[in-house]
């Protein structure tokens, strides 16, 4: 067990569960290419892992975790900006990235009735690299219930 299995905080879970799907998201592929790797770094350092063994860690053990999304719905949009950035992170985006970004949509709480208009706003406001705020903003208006 590792130091991060100790922790039983829910949000420090929920974090580690997003960068672990980060991480899966990455190897659809088969190659955790540079410009992931940032991605997955920058989202690592926001959350406050700062120590390069705990991230270390979790690409090793990646596997053991699920997607577990937060109660907070601006973070739940957040969760899927990084979640579609990263499968935009080498260029382009395989059926195989978008079934699981699909997968990860429901997995966030989001209706399924609303999951094709979320996933293709999403790919298309990253593809356009609108930032965070914004992103919020579009997949607020997109996910009306």
């Amino acid at each position: 067990m590792g130091i991060i299995d100790a922790y039983e905080n829910a949000e420090f879970k929920n974090r580690i569960s997003v960068l672990a799907t980060l991480i899966k998201l990455s190897l659809v592929d088969g190659v955790l290419d540079k410009n992931e790797m940032k991605i997955i770094a920058k989202v690592a350092r926001q959350y406050g892992l700062l120590d390069p063994d705990d991230l270390t860690y979790i690409l090793k053990n990646y596997e053991k975790y699920s997607l577990e999304p937060t109660y907070n719905y601006d973070e739940r949009i957040e969760q899927l900006y990084y979640l579609t950035k990263i499968i935009y992170a080498d260029g382009h985006i395989d059926k195989n990235e978008l079934k699981i970004l699909k997968n990860a949509i429901v997995a966030l709480g989001f209706p399924p009735q609303n999951v094709d208009k979320i996933y293709e706003t999403a790919v298309g406001l990253i593809v356009d690299e609108v930032e965070l705020d914004d992103f919020i903003k579009e997949i607020k208006k997109v996910n009306k219930v």
